[in-house]
């Protein structure tokens, strides 16, 4: 028989010195051999080999289940994901992302749009988002949490909402979550509302007005019911300041309205801690900063009008139909609060923009060339933004021809506020 070296009987024969070994591939076990040194060196290398390939083979097996899930169980968990977890999700594997089509508030989170703010617009449970540097329309979101909510302010990133049920929380819709205060029990409804910080902070407290300025209700993180507390006098927004909220500036309530029922225009202030600090001696009380010089025709044609701080001073904004300028702007610097004290016209805010809404108003510095010294309003033309030009003293619309010296044609959005895209870490056990 010639000799075959793949047979082992004859392979032993041919030499008898040659170590045989049984190697069972099914099982992974070796037999065969003797005790010297190097059989035992072979033996643990073929072992942990074996070792390798079975965990290659379960890591390979593990992969596939994963990325084998059912589709509609993969539709299902990623539409419960907040925006950065989605992001994570979609990066697994192929079949993740295409399971979980891209959010289309994404973009509105990358630059170079995060560093600019958009308008926010709640109707029901669909928050649609406008975004000046944008120019593909709107953006839509369907947010159950928010049906039948009303935005009261906004700031930090943050929403502050109310329901007629006397519910209230804050939402941040990027991230999606909510934080619950207690409900306000009264059956006095809230006039306007603001908060003083970002309700992940310790010294977080919200305050509402209640109509015509007589009370006010203050809670502070950690409390579990609102404090209710009284004016010695009325300080009426009448008109078209009742909705304008009231500003909280290094621990003062500041407010815009009219001090009788009749001009001039005056910011009224108080400080809520110093009444929480002494409940029994007295009630709180309005002090004013010298009243604002109206524009011409003021008292018939106001249209809406805002108030904000930034570095220091105060802004309040003057929104006048069927005027021209149809938009005014005064500033007072706090630092100068006595008895002359003046309020200055400002014609040019430089590179600077503002945006002004029911929800909060605040300047922003422009990102991108075109949008300076320009004061971008509630209002849409096309789905497209609405501003109006210091420069030119018209309204404008975003990526259109639009122009005119009333804001006319376009659309202004009720229940609406300006917030800059942003994303937040918080801890699961976290409260308010």
């Amino acid at each position: 028989m010639p000799f075959n070296p793949l047979c082992p009987s004859q392979l032993h024969e041919h030499d008898p010195q040659l170590k045989m070994y049984l190697i069972n591939v099914l099982n992974r076990s070796i037999k065969g051999g003797d005790n010297d040194i190097s059989s035992k060196y072979m033996i643990e290398n073929i072992v942990q080999s074996f070792k390798q390939v079975e965990e290659k083979e379960k890591e390979k097996e593990l992969d596939k289940s994963w990325s084998e899930l059912p589709l509609h169980l993969l539709c299902q968990f990623s539409a419960h994901l907040i925006l950065k977890d989605l992001n994570t999700f979609r990066a697994i594997c192929k079949s993740w992302r295409l399971s979980s089509p891209m959010s289309p508030l994404l973009p509105l989170l990358e630059p170079p749009y995060s560093h600019s703010p958009c308008l926010m617009y709640l109707a029901k449970h669909k928050c649609t988002f406008f975004h000046p540097m944008h120019d593909n329309g709107s953006y839509q979101m369907d947010i159950p949490e928010l049906q039948d909510a009303f935005i009261r302010y906004s700031k930090y990133g943050w929403l502050l909402l109310s329901k007629m049920d006397g519910s209230v929380f804050f939402f941040h819709p990027f991230d999606r979550i909510k934080i619950e205060l207690p409900n306000y029990p009264c059956k006095e409804i809230f006039e306007s509302m603001s908060f003083s910080s970002p309700p992940t902070s310790t010294d977080c407290f919200v305050i509402g007005i209640i109509y015509y300025g007589s009370k006010f209700s203050i809670i502070r993180r950690g409390e579990v019911a609102w404090t209710l507390c009284e004016f010695t006098d009325y300080f009426r927004p009448t008109g078209h300041f009742i909705n304008n909220n009231p500003l909280l500036y290094k621990g003062r309530c500041y407010r815009l309205g009219l001090q009788g029922d009749a001009l001039p225009v005056k910011v009224g202030v108080f400080d809520p801690h110093e009444y929480l600090s002494h409940p029994n001696q007295y009630k709180c009380r309005w002090k004013y900063l010298s009243y604002i010089p109206p524009p011409e025709d003021f008292d018939y044609s106001l249209r809406s009008s805002y108030l904000l701080e930034s570095d220091g001073k105060l802004f309040v904004v003057f929104e006048l139909h069927d005027s021209e300028p149809s938009i005014h702007i005064y500033s007072l610097n706090l630092s100068s609060i006595g008895p002359r004290m003046k309020w200055h016209k400002v014609t040019n805010i430089g590179n600077k923009m503002l945006c002004v809404s029911s929800g909060g108003s605040f300047f922003e510095l422009s990102v991108a060339k075109g949008m300076s010294n320009k004061i971008y309003v509630p209002s849409v033309q096309d789905n497209n933004n609405i501003f109006y030009s210091l420069e030119t003293k018209k309204y404008h619309s975003c990526f259109t021809d639009y122009s005119s010296r009333n804001k006319s044609h376009g659309r202004e959005l009720p229940n609406c506020t300006w917030i800059k895209p942003s994303c937040i870490d918080l801890d699961e056990g976290f409260k308010w």
